[in-house]
C-alpha cells in the first residue's frame, strides 16, 4: 500500500494539516503536499480511467508530463477540468474528482471496452464508421458524441479574473532548476538584463533531490547561493509557478504564470499571460524519464522511477512497502538507494543491461538483489500492482520467478525537454549514446536577422552529469548576454563531481522478443491506451510517416502531447518498418508546452470590458 513516511518530506510543513475532499470522500495531508502526493499518501492508487478502454490508471510521474491523474477541481463557477494532480498545490478545502467512468470510480461499466479490445485495434473506427451511410446519423454521430471527451466541461460563469503582462528583457531563461540558475547567474554578471521563469514553486529542479557535490559542498547548497545572489541582482527578474509555454518569431515568448491555484480566494487575478520580447532565449527546461514498454505496465502502482523518488524525497510518501525497479540505464539505482535507505524494501532491481557501474556496485553493498540481463514478462494485478513475472530480456518473455510486490518503479532512460526549442523552428539530432533526440546547434531557431535567438542548457541539450550541466550552462548564459550587446565575462563554473556511469542500452520492448499477447498489454500512450501492438499494426497497415502513425493510432495526441509516449512510439515504428530512428523522424511540437487556461488567453477582455473588434470602413 503506499503511505505516508514518518521521517523526511523537505518541501513539507508537518505542522500544518490540510483537509481535501477527493470524489467526495474526506482526506488531509501537509502544506506542501500536491494533490498526487495526498492521494498517494491517503493509500488512493486509483487516479481515474483512460479514454478508450477505461483500464484503472494511477499516478505514473510527478510533473508537468503526468497523463494518468486527471482531476476535475472546484465547483460551479471554479469548477475546471482535465487538472494535473501532480502539479496542483494542496489547499484547505480543495475539492477534486476523478474523471471518465460511470457510475463510479471503483466500479466503471466502460471497462467492458478492455474485454472487447481485440475488436478495437488502432484505426478501427476509420473502418467501422464508414456505412451504412444512414447509421452516421443516428448511431455512429450519438454514440460518438456522448463518449467523447474526458472531463465534464464547465457549465457556469468563470468567477475568476485574468490578465495579460507585457515583458521586454535581454535574456529570458525558462527554467529555475541547476542549468537554469546557472545561466541566468552567467546573464546578469555578464550585464544583460535577465528574466527567468520556473514552471513549479521551488528552485533547483532535480538537483534538489538527486544532490551531488558542487564547490566542495552539497549540490543544494550551491542552489541555494545562487537564487540568493540572483534575487540580490537588480538587472533580475525571477518567477515561479510560471512556465515557458512557446516561443515564436523575433524573439516573442508566452509564459503562463499561475497567481493564486495555490490560494484560492486571493484577492487579484488567477492567472497571468506573459507576453514577453527578448533578445535571446535560454531554455533550460530538463529532461523527462521515459517509460519503458512491458505487459502491465499500466496498472496503478507502475510508476517512473524518478517520480518514486521525487515522493519520497519530497514529500515522504512511499508508493509502496515493497518495490521493484527495472531499468536500461544508472539513473533507477538512485530510486533503489533513496527507498532503502527510507527502510523500504527493494526485492530486486532488473537491469536489462548486462551490467552497471558505480550505483550498481552501492546497490548491492546496500544488499538490494540485481538482476542483469532481466526484464518483466507481465506485472500481475488489476487496480494495483500485486507481482511481477521475470523473464530475460533477450527471450520472448518465459517467465522465470514471480515476485510480490506493490510498486514498480521503470526507467527507460531519460528525453531532453525539446519542444520550446522546437517551437520556433529549432531542429534536432539523433544522440546514439543516449538514445534520445537532442537539440542540434547547427540548426538552431533564427531571427529576422538570420542569427540564432535561442540556446538550450543543461539536461535540454542533453548533458546530464554536474560537470557538464554547470559547464554548458555557463556557456548558454553568457553566449545569450554576449549577442544582445553584454561584453561583462561572468565568474567561471564551480569544480563538481560526477560519477562513473555505464552507458544506456536502448529497450524498447521488454522482453525483446515478446509475443502478440505481451505486446497488446503494453501501452505507449496511457491516456489514450495506444499500445506497441497499435503502431506495428500500424506500421503494417502502410502507415510509414510518423505524422500519419501518429493520427491513425492517436499516439501522443493525449493532453500530455506525448511527452512520455512519443520516442517509445518513434522507436516501435522505426522497428516495425526496419528504419533507423532518425529517418522516421519526430512529430511537430507546437506551442504551448502543457495546457492553459482559456481565461488566460483572453485576459482582461470579457464581460463589461470586452474588447470590441474595430475594423475600417472597407471591411465589408
Amino acid at each position: 500500500m503506499s503511505t505516508r513516511l514518518s521521517r523526511g518530506g523537505r518541501l513539507l510543513n508537518r505542522g500544518a494539516r490540510v483537509g481535501f475532499t477527493f470524489n467526495g470522500k474526506r482526506m488531509s495531508g501537509f502544506a506542501g503536499d500536491t494533490l498526487a502526493s495526498a492521494l498517494l499518501a491517503n493509500n488512493q492508487m486509483l487516479a481515474g480511467r483512460s479514454f478508450k478502454y477505461h483500464r484503472p490508471r494511477g499516478v505514473v510521474a510527478s510533473g508537468a508530463e503526468e497523463p494518468n491523474a486527471l482531476m476535475g477541481l472546484g465547483a460551479d463557477g471554479t469548477f475546471e477540468p482535465n487538472q494535473r494532480a501532480t502539479t496542483q498545490e494542496l489547499f484547505e478545502g480543495l475539492a477534486s474528482e476523478s474523471q471518465n467512468h460511470w457510475p463510479s470510480l471503483d466500479f466503471d461499466v466502460g471497462v467492458v471496452n478492455s474485454r472487447l479490445s481485440r475488436f478495437f485495434p488502432a484505426g478501427f473506427y476509420y473502418k467501422t464508421f464508414m456505412g451504412p451511410r444512414a447509421f452516421w446519423k443516428h448511431i455512429y454521430e450519438p454514440v460518438i458524441r456522448q463518449s467523447a471527451g474526458l472531463g465534464k466541461a464547465p457549465k457556469d460563469r468563470d468567477a475568476d479574473r485574468y490578465e495579460h503582462f507585457y515583458a521586454f528583457t535581454d535574456v529570458l531563461v525558462i527554467g529555475g532548476g541547476l542549468a537554469g540558475l546557472t545561466a541566468a547567474r552567467a546573464a546578469a554578471e555578464a550585464g544583460a538584463k535577465v528574466l527567468l521563469v520556473e514552471q513549479t514553486a521551488h528552485w533547483g529542479g532535480r538537483t534538489m533531490v538527486d544532490g551531488g557535490k558542487i564547490a566542495g559542498g552539497a549540490a543544494e547548497a550551491h542552489v541555494e547561493a545562487l537564487v540568493t545572489a540572483l534575487e540580490a541582482m537588480p538587472n533580475v527578474t525571477m518567477r515561479n509557478r510560471c512556465m515557458g509555454a512557446g516561443v515564436y518569431d523575433h524573439g516573442y515568448a508566452l509564459a503562463y504564470e499561475r497567481l493564486t491555484d495555490h490560494v484560492p480566494g486571493h484577492d487579484g487575478p488567477r492567472h497571468r499571460l506573459w507576453r514577453i520580447r527578448a533578445g535571446q532565449i535560454v531554455t533550460a527546461t530538463g529532461a523527462i524519464e521515459r517509460p519503458l514498454s512491458f505487459a502491465g505496465n499500466d496498472v496503478p502502482g507502475v510508476m517512473l522511477a524518478s517520480a518514486v523518488r521525487d515522493y519520497a524525497t519530497n514529500w515522504a510518501v512511499s508508493p509502496g512497502d515493497r518495490t521493484v525497479v527495472v531499468t536500461n540505464n544508472d539513473d533507477a539505482y538512485r530510486t533503489a538507494l533513496t527507498l532503502k535507505a527510507a527502510g523500504l524494501s527493494v526485492p530486486v532491481i532488473l537491469d536489462a543491461r548486462a551490467g552497471g557501474g558505480a550505483l550498481a556496485d552501492e546497490a548491492r553493498a546496500a544488499g538490494i538483489r540485481v538482476e542483469n540481463g532481466k526484464g518483466i514478462a507481465k506485472v500481475e494485478g488489476g487496480k494495483r500492482v500485486t507481482g511481477v513475472a521475470i523473464c530475460q530480456q533477450a527471450g520472448e518473455g518465459a517467465v522465470l520467478e514471480t515476485i510480490s510486490c506493490d510498486a514498480v518503479a521503470m526507467s527507460g532512460g531519460w528525453s531532453p525537454v525539446v519542444h520550446l526549442w522546437s517551437h520556433c523552428g529549432g531542429k534536432l539530432t539523433w544522440d546514439e549514446t543516449g538514445a534520445m533526440f537532442r537539440p542540434n546547434a547547427a540548426q538552431a531557431p533564427t531571427g529576422a536577422d538570420g542569427a540564432p535567438f535561442v540556446i538550450p542548457a543543461g539536461s535540454a541539450d542533453g548533458e546530464f552529469s554536474l560537470p557538464a550541466i554547470l559547464a554548458n550552462a555557463r556557456a548558454a548564459g553568457l553566449a545569450a548576454a554576449q549577442r544582445t550587446g553584454a561584453t561583462a565575462e561572468a565568474e567561471a563554473a564551480p569544480e563538481a563531481t560526477a560519477r562513473d556511469e555505464t552507458p544506456i542500452e536502448p529497450v524498447w520492448m521488454m522482453p525483446q522478443g515478446a509475443g502478440r499477447e505481451l505486446r497488446a498489454k503494453a501501452f505507449l500512450d496511457y491516456q489514450n491506451d495506444v499500445k506497441v501492438s497499435d503502431v506495428m499494426l500500424a506500421a503494417q497497415e502502410g502507415y510509414e510517416s510518423v505524422e500519419h502513425a501518429k493520427r491513425y493510432t492517436t499516439l501522443g495526441m493525449a493532453t500530455d502531447q506525448g511527452k512520455l509516449s512519443n520516442i517509445n512510439g518513434l522507436a516501435v515504428l522505426s522497428q516495425s518498418l526496419n528504419t533507423p530512428i532518425p529517418q522516421v523522424g519526430t512529430t511537430t511540437f507546437r506551442p504551448p508546452y502543457t495546457p492553459i487556461s482559456m481565461g488566460a488567453i483572453a485576459g482582461e477582455a470579457r464581460g463589461e470590458i470586452l474588447q470590441p473588434i474595430r475594423s475600417t470602413p472597407m471591411h465589408a
